[in-house]
Parts: C-alpha cells; sequence; structure tokens
C-alpha cells in the first residue's frame, strides 16, 4: 500500500496553508522563498517540504530535527519526546506554563502543521501519539547531518559520514546480529555528544560503559530493553545530565553516585523487574521531574521524595509504613506539582487511616490530571482480615481523596465491600466534574456499580473483573429511584397540568463515548431505569467474558443512537442482536447461544470467531437473515469450519452471496472470496487432509493466546 504524503490530512494542514488572510505580495514572498530551490535534497523530498520546515519558528526546528533520531515508523509519545525536548534545552516555559505544558503544545503545533502525523494505538489511550512520515525523516537526516547520526543495523556507511561531523546526538538501534565494537570505539573520541540513545543493544555491556566515561557533556543518556544491569559508579561524574532512561533493561541497583547529578530531570526505571531498591540519596535530585518506577518490584521509596518540589509525574509510588527511612504516604502531601501520580501496595497503608484523620494526601493538589491507586493484585478477600478490608476502605474513603482536577482515574485491584464514599456521593457530578477516562479492575467484591452516570466529562469507561455484581441497574445511572420516580410521572400525567412546567431530567453519561465491561462473570441483567436519557454519545460497547448475560437491555437500543461498534466476547448466554439501527461494525468471539442476529440496517463488517466453538459449521442465524447491508465477512475458525465453506461445501450457498468473505483457521489455511470479481483464492489443495482433530486445534489455539 502506497503511504500517504505528509500533509496529506487537509483538516490538519498546517500556517501556509491557512494564511488565507495573507496579500498577494506576502504570497509571491512565499513563492519566491529559497527554501523552493535547495538543492541536494534527498530523493523523493520536495522543496515544499523544505519550506514548510523553514517557515518553523526556531524552537520547532530543533524538535523537528530530534525526532529524525528514532527508527523509521517510530510511534512517539507525546510526553515521552518531550522529556527529551526539555533535557536539551529546547523547550522554554512562560508564566505559569510548566516546561512538560509548553512541550506538549510544541507537540501539538508540528502535529497541526502535519510535520507529525497522528496515531491512534488503543481505543482508552489518553495520551497523543504521533509518529514521522519516512520523506520528512529523510529531510530530518539531511538537515542535521552535521551533529547527528543515526546507525542501524542496515546502515553501514556511517563511517565516511561521521569523519567529518562534530557529532552531537548519536541514535543507535541495533539487532543481536549488530556488532556495535567500532561504534563504540569511535564515540569514545566524540566527548561533545550531548544526546546518546541506545536501543535493543546486546553487546557487551562493558564497551558501552568504557565510552560513558568520557561523554562528559553528555544531557540525555538512552538505554532501553539493554543487557545493561548495573550502571557504572562514575556515571555520577555526568554533572550535566539531565535525562536517564534504563526503561526494560536488566539493572538490578542503582550506584550511590547518581545522587550527585543534581541536574537530573527525568530518571526512568520502569519496566526493571530485577530493582528492588533505589538509593536513599535520591531527595538530593531537586531538579527531578519524573522519577518512573512502574512495574518495578521496588519494596518502598525513600524518605524525603516529597521534598521533590518540581516532581510532576511519579510512577510506582510504594507505600510504606514510614519505618526505617522509607516514604509513608502522606510524604505526597507536599507534591504540589504532580500532574501524574500512580500509587500501589495500597494495603500497607495504615496511618491515613487513623481516628479522626478527615484530609485527603491529595488535597490542594490542583494540577493533577491522572491518577491511579492499586492494591497488591489478589482474587480473593481471604487474603484480609475484617480489620484490613475496613481500613483499606477508610484509606480509599477519606486519605486518597481525588482532586476535582482529575481527568484519567483508576482504581485496581481494591478488596473493600463497596466503592468509595466520593464514588456514592449524590454531588459525584461537582466533586470528579473533569473525569473523562475512568478504569475500574478487579474491585471483586463491589456488589453494585457506582453512579458513574452522574460524571458529566466521562468519556471512556472500562470496568473489568466486578465479580459481584449480578445486576446493572438505575444506581449505575446515577437515579436510584428512577422506577419509583417513572411511576410517580405516570401518575401525575393523568392529572390536569399545573401552570408551572417541569423540567426534563438530566441525561445520564451525557459524554460517554466507549464502554467496556470485561470479566463480569455473575452478572445476569442490565436493567436500564434511566430518567431522561442515557448514553446518546455511545460509539463503541465491549462486552467480554459475561457467560451470564441474557440480553441487551432495550434502552440501550433505544438510546444509544450513535453506537457504530459492537464488539462481543465471551458472552455464551446471549440470546438475540437485534434492532441497533447504526451499528456498523459487529464482532462476535467465542462460544455463542445466539439464535437471533437481526434488524442491523447499517452493519458493514461482520467478524466471526468461531475457533473453539461446539459446532463445526457457521451458525445458523447467518443464513436466516439477509444482511443486505453487509460489504465484509471475516471468520477466524477451525479447519473443519474452514472446509465446509470451499466452493463445493455445505456453507458455501451461506457465504457466496457476500460481498468480501474471509476465513481462516490457527494453521495458516485460508480461503478468500470476491463476489464482484468472482475471485476464490484458497490454499487447500485435499479436503482429506484438511480435517483436523478438534481438540489438537483447541490445544493450538490456547497456545496462540499465551504468545
Amino acid at each position: 500500500m502506497r503511504r500517504a504524503s505528509p500533509g496529506h490530512q487537509d483538516h490538519r494542514r498546517g500556517p501556509l496553508h491557512q494564511r488565507t488572510g495573507l496579500n498577494r505580495n506576502a504570497w509571491e514572498e512565499v513563492l519566491r522563498s529559497a527554501a523552493w530551490s535547495r538543492t541536494g535534497l534527498p530523493e523523493g523530498v520536495h522543496g515544499a517540504l523544505n519550506l514548510s520546515y523553514q517557515d518553523l519558528p526556531a524552537h520547532l526546528k530543533q524538535c523537528f530535527l530530534y525526532c529524525a533520531l528514532f527508527p523509521e515508523d517510530y510511534v512517539f509519545r507525546g510526553s515521552a519526546i518531550v522529556r527529551l525536548w526539555i533535557a536539551e534545552g529546547f523547550v522554554e516555559a512562560r508564566g505559569d506554563v510548566s516546561l512538560e505544558e509548553a512541550g506538549e503544545q510544541y507537540h501539538r503545533e508540528l502535529f497541526h502543521r502535519s510535520l507529525l502525523q497522528s496515531v491512534q494505538l488503543y481505543d482508552l489511550d489518553y495520551d497523543e501519539h504521533s509518529k514521522m512520515h519516512d520523506l520528512l525523516r529523510s529531510l530530518g537526516h539531511f538537515l542535521s547531518r552535521d551533529e547527528s547520526l543515526f546507525i542501524s543495523n542496515v546502515q553501514n556507511e556511517w563511517r565516511s559520514a561521521a569523519v567529518t561531523m562534530k557529532l552531537r546526538r548519536l541514535s543507535i538501534v541495533a539487532t543481536e546480529t549488530m556488532d556495535i565494537r567500532d561504534i563504540v570505539s569511535w564515540t569514545r573520541q566524540n566527548e561533545s555528544v550531548r544526546t546518546l540513545l541506545l536501543e535493543g543493544i546486546h553487546d557487551s555491556v562493558k564497551d558501552i560503559d568504557d565510552s560513558l566515561k568520557n561523554l562528559v557533556r553528555l544531557r540525555v543518556l538512552h538505554l532501553t530493553y539493554t543487557n545493561i544491569d548495573i550502571l557504572p559508579h562514575y556515571i555520577g561524574n555526568l554533572i550535566h545530565l539531565r535525562y536517564l532512561n534504563v526503561s526494560h533493561s536488566r539493572v538490578m541497583e542503582l550506584p550511590e553516585s547518581i545522587c550527585n547529578l543534581t541536574n537530573l530531570q527525568f530518571l526512568l526505571l520502569r519496566g526493571c523487574d530485577q530493582l528492588r531498591h533505589i538509593p536513599r540519596g535520591i531527595a538530593r535530585l531537586f531538579n527531578l521531574r519524573t522519577l518512573d518506577c512502574t512495574y518495578t518490584h521496588l519494596e518502598s521509596l525513600p524518605c524525603g521524595i516529597g521534598r521533590l518540589k518540581h516532581l510532576n509525574k511519579l510512577g510506582g509510588f510504594v507505600v510504606n509504613t514510614g519505618n526505617d527511612g522509607m516514604c509513608p504516604l502522606e510524604a505526597l502531601c507536599g507534591l504540589q506539582e504532580l500532574r501524574y501520580l500512580s500509587v500501589g501496595r495500597l494495603e500497607r497503608a495504615w496511618l491515613e487511616a487513623e481516628p479522626g484523620r478527615d484530609t485527603s494526601v491529595l488535597k490542594g493538589n490542583h494540577k493533577l490530571k491522572n491518577l491511579h491507586l492499586h492494591c497488591s493484585s489478589t482474587l480473593t478477600s481471604d487474603d484480609y482480615t475484617e480489620e484490613q478490608i475496613e481500613r483499606i476502605a477508610k484509606v480509599l474513603n477519606v486519605a486518597l481523596h481525588p482532586p476535582s482536577s482529575v481527568v484519567w482515574l483508576r482504581l485496581q485491584n481494591f478488596f473493600g465491600r463497596r466503592y468509595p464514599s466520593w464514588m456514592a456521593s449524590a454531588s459525584i457530578s461537582s466533586l470528579l466534574p473533569n473525569i473523562s477516562r475512568l478504569e475500574l479492575n478487579y474491585c471483586v467484591h463491589w456488589p453494585l456499580l457506582p453512579p458513574l452516570g452522574k460524571l458529566p466529562s466521562l468519556e471512556f469507561l472500562f470496568i473489568r473483573g466486578a465479580r459481584a455484581v449480578t445486576t446493572i441497574g438505575p444506581e449505575f445511572f446515577g437515579c436510584e429511584a428512577a422506577a419509583t420516580a417513572g411511576h410517580e410521572r405516570e401518575r401525575n400525567s393523568k392529572r390536569p397540568s399545573s401552570s408551572s412546567s417541569s423540567t426534563s431530567p438530566p441525561s445520564s453519561f451525557p459524554k460517554l463515548r466507549q464502554l467496556e465491561l470485561l470479566e463480569m462473570t455473575n452478572m445476569e441483567v442490565w436493567d436500564w431505569v434511566a430518567e431522561g436519557f442515557a448514553m446518546r454519545r455511545l460509539d463503541k460497547l465491549v462486552l467480554g467474558n459475561c457467560p451470564k448475560l441474557k440480553s441487551l437491555p432495550e434502552g440501550l437500543i433505544r438510546q444509544a443512537t450513535c453506537l457504530t461498534t459492537l464488539f462481543l466476547a465471551d458472552v455464551c448466554a446471549l440470546k438475540s442482536i437485534r434492532g441497533f439501527p447504526c451499528v456498523k461494525e459487529m464482532s462476535i468471539i467465542g462460544e455463542s447461544d445466539l439464535e437471533i442476529v437481526a434488524d442491523l440496517p447499517a452493519l458493514e463488517l461482520l467478524n466471526l470467531g468461531l475457533f473453539g466453538c461446539r459446532n463445526n459449521h457457521l451458525p445458523e442465524w447467518l443464513a436466516q437473515q439477509s444482511f443486505t447491508t453487509l460489504q465484509r465477512l471475516d471468520v477466524f475458525g477451525t479447519t473443519q469450519q474452514l472446509v465446509r465453506c470451499l466452493q463445493n461445501g455445505a456453507d458455501w450457498p451461506m457465504i457466496e452471496r457476500f460481498p468480501i468473505f474471509s476465513i481462516r483457521d490457527g494453521r495458516g489455511n485460508y480461503i478468500n472470496f470476491i463476489k464482484h470479481s468472482c475471485t476464490f483464492d484458497t490454499n487447500l489443495v485435499d479436503d482429506d487432509a484438511a480435517f483436523a482433530d478438534p481438540a489438537e486445534e483447541e490445544e493450538e489455539e490456547e497456545e496462540e493466546k499465551h504468545q
């Protein structure tokens, strides 16, 4: 497939496309720009791209060129690339705007100018993702060729290119087959290097360590996915270092000398699963802005973290009682610049639940946007005493009351028997007015869901593992008395109307776009009892592993009029799917007792996952309806199901009417059929040999799931 050219998205065209107010002379000046006629540009890079670069202000030019240090099609997470720009000194904050906020504005500006392209990795991802078009990346390499060098395992001409360079930035992305010893040896001679990006290096760690001794001007050291297990002691001599990232490496410990790096702004240890401790002197890093210990096995954080006043991201804070010089939960009170906070092992919290305590450790933090709160993973309350269960409820109710600024909230593995009081409050809409994304994961003992329908800004709702919930009722919509009120309105409607007009009830889930309910293994009823309208903007509904749910609520069909995507996996007891007027894409995965799939007038794409089902044929409801709007049917099934779809197979009369049909199995066999061109393609040769042992296929399916 041919890749779209930069600037292809008309709705995101940059300032040169938006200057409709310029007069003729201004446009003629643009036409006369020397950028059009610059020679020596890489193949395929036109003058218009160079002009787009030249039109950038100086600070954005540096940021743009920095993006070319990464591999082709590399996906930039907005916050991650901004940290690198800050460390290099490219970002300038003005007024009350933080460096991170200013850098995010830079990122958006490059994005709006089409110098970076939008990428959506996950439906529920809150961060912005982007990547650089390969032609723009080539332009970046060309323009920064005197100071920056990108080396990969397929690039062998680096030696000649590097001879005349005054190297400032070096990026090496390698595979196990690449020998980097020559590069490391050459690097030792380049003391002016400010950025060193190493990713996926499996060569001798000692060679890499030796080269660091000479890089005394280094500001950025990026060592992700490497074999390095111990950082050398002399790293503390790199006094200009502002950014150190050893995420997803084998690092087991950090040297005490790291506490000498008083200019360090970003320390990223994410995914270092062999790391157990960090130096106690970490509080001396008073310029630290990000400390990310997420997905490590730290026992605790040192006391003094609360003195890092510039910290705006703290990931993987581990709750401790405050003994032995370790950091208690109360240390968070002093971190008023935090925008992102994740806290783990909350079952340890106890000081915060003392009688008389009525203040949240997060009180007054009006900048906090992302808050993730976790207890250690558990699937049963038997591991906890009654006292512990009561205590975690108090901690959640009082000590961890979120500030109103929070946009993304995640609660995970809470073993209390009820959701926190601030979720149950009648004023939840004013307590949490900005929540856009909410995740409730494995709160397995909550019998009811909170009144989330009252949240005015909620767009994404993700609930997983609420195994005590048997019924989703009116409390979910935030109208506990909805049924009673409904009967009262009906009685009042038969009486003469009064002169005063009643106000219509507020809608529930007014901005909700995506709802996912997963592993709710005991949910039997979804009762839609909502005052007014509900979920009028819902675009995608995902139900997974809800084996007891027998029907979808009628209210969902009537009111969720924007629903276009329906994904059902292992919703075994469901008998009918019908009446959704706007659903365009539907997926039905796993074992199913569906008898009716009908009245879907907008359905265009249907995905069926039949691998492991009891029946070895396509579902009968597929033949019972015409599906006149369906453009494509994709099936993942067993080999036996695939054979039935051959042109002489039992299920061929059912599928030959679809414009596009495909089916594949777990063994690499497939059938592709395009009706308008009468194209039928398959790699099955011997029908008899194609039949497989169903039990063996199920084993293969399980293996595929765990890969």
